[in-house]
């Protein structure tokens, strides 16, 4: 018993850095009133409870779950805490709203320059229109991040044998991921943040936008595939 609480508490010992540099790195992508401190006592809080669960039956390597579980705690810690002001949290429902509204309007749109549109109805500045729409794709990091990135997904882009340095490499994506999110059209941000922001199911979503459910499916799973496969041209 002695012997391996030894053993958990040089593991602990061994990955803490990582703790810190995810942290950091995370940190610099959210506003001032996230603390770094904060995430890196959720992170440690996560490789403290991998470390004491990791069970090697699994077939899953320590590194790997263990890395994973350190990002995983503190992305819950910063789903849990309301860390946007207020005031753009209405900016974004407000360009959110606009856009279901504009989608449901014209669904053959491709909406090449919506952001000019919205910031003309809402009577806004197209760059503060546009400074939202980063932060609305920063949240939908978020909640993609666990779907792309957790080892127990079997369509996740973790792999089993992963060293601690291939998976922090990985960690160090989640910018890379936002500009991928950037990149998609407009109809297809919409579909990821209704479905993994707001939790609607696919029905609510096509009854949201105006198409049929099954469309709705087709659309969701070519989105995953393009953020999969471009996100696996990076790595």
């Amino acid at each position: 018993m002695l012997e391996d609480y030894l053993n958990r508490q040089e593991l602990v010992k061994e990955y803490m850095p990582f703790v810190r540099k995810i942290a950091y790195d995370l940190v610099k992508s959210l506003p001032p009133s996230v603390s770094v401190e904060d995430l890196i006592q959720e992170g440690a809080l996560g490789l403290i409870g991998a470390v004491e669960r990791f069970d090697p039956q699994r077939n899953v390597k320590l590194s790997t779950y263990v890395m994973s579980r350190i990002k995983g705690a503190m992305l819950d810690y910063l789903r849990t805490i309301d860390w946007m002001p207020r005031t753009l949290r209405k900016q974004m429902k407000a360009i959110e709203n606009k856009k279901i509204e504009l989608m449901d309007l014209n669904p053959q749109e491709s909406f090449e320059n919506m952001n000019e549109e919205i910031a003309k109805a809402l009577d806004m500045d197209s760059k503060d229109v546009e400074l939202v729409e980063r932060e609305i794709s920063r949240n939908q990091v978020l909640s993609l991040d666990k779907y792309l990135f957790d080892e127990e997904n079997e369509e996740s882009i973790v792999s089993e044998d992963e060293t601690p340095k291939e998976v922090f490499e990985k960690i160090e994506l989640m910018d890379k991921l936002q500009r991928i999110i950037e990149s998609l059209t407009e109809r297809e941000k919409m579909i990821l943040s209704l479905y993994y922001e707001k939790d609607l199911t696919f029905k609510e979503i096509a009854e949201v936008l105006d198409v049929s459910e099954s469309r709705i499916c087709q659309i969701h799973s070519t989105i995953l595939t393009k953020i999969k496969g471009m996100m696996k041209e990076v790595i």
